[in-house]
């Protein structure tokens, strides 16, 4: 259980070490505020950055992942398979469709910045990855927590944690995705505050 506990916390944690390059490379709030143009000639000038952002950010889904899967494993053995396997598998859908976003962001981003100083102008074929990774952003943001929300019924049915975690876990999972597709805009970290909190009872539960 403390295993599981600290691959979940892990997810979230490791923004300390994405920080890195969020700071160094100038990623902050008014570069995601920018045109596309804009962003690829800033990407030009931190590509390391970008790159240190994007594989530290797959680090940390893999690690969180594996706690979901443990924590799949407790809950099923804890008496309530069906509602652990289901929210696991809508989660699965979601995590596919933004590591292959994130695997492509890195890449276009970095090959089309390096085209635009090359050349003067943005390649045309980035525009529809870029509105793909938009797209899974979403997916991703809104499937994983509505299947954090399953993962918290199935909490307050097996009862493998405390109660607490299974109803914050619910409302987390309800919340976020409402606030999302009302304001249209999010980050992907959103779809890992659940597990950082189950995580949290988890190891508080262990020790």
């Amino acid at each position: 259980m403390l295993l599981v506990g600290i691959l979940l916390v892990a997810g979230l944690g490791l923004i300390l070490v994405e920080a890195v390059g969020f700071t160094r490379g100038g990623y902050d709030a008014d570069f995601w505020k920018l045109p596309l143009d804009a962003k690829l000639d800033h990407v030009a000038k931190h590509r390391r950055d970008w790159w240190w952002i994007s594989i530290w950010s797959l680090v940390g889904i893999f690690l969180m992942t594996a706690g979901l899967a443990g924590l799949t494993q407790l809950i099923s053995a804890d008496g309530e398979p069906v509602l652990a396997f289901v929210s696991f598998g809508g989660y699965l859908v979601a995590l596919f469709a933004w590591v292959f976003a994130l695997i492509a962001q890195a890449a276009t981003v970095s090959r089309a910045a390096t085209e635009r100083a090359e050349t003067g102008k943005t390649p045309s074929w980035i525009h529809p990855f870029w509105d793909a990774g938009y797209l899974a952003e979403g997916v991703w943001i809104v499937g994983a927590n509505i299947a954090y929300a399953v993962v918290g019924i199935a909490i307050l049915q097996s009862g493998v944690v405390a109660a607490w975690a299974g109803w914050a876990t619910i409302g987390l999972g309800v919340l976020i995705p409402i606030a999302v597709l009302l304001i249209r805009n999010g980050f992907p970290q959103l779809a890992e505050v659940a597990p950082f909190v189950l995580g949290i009872a988890l190891i508080i539960e262990s020790v």
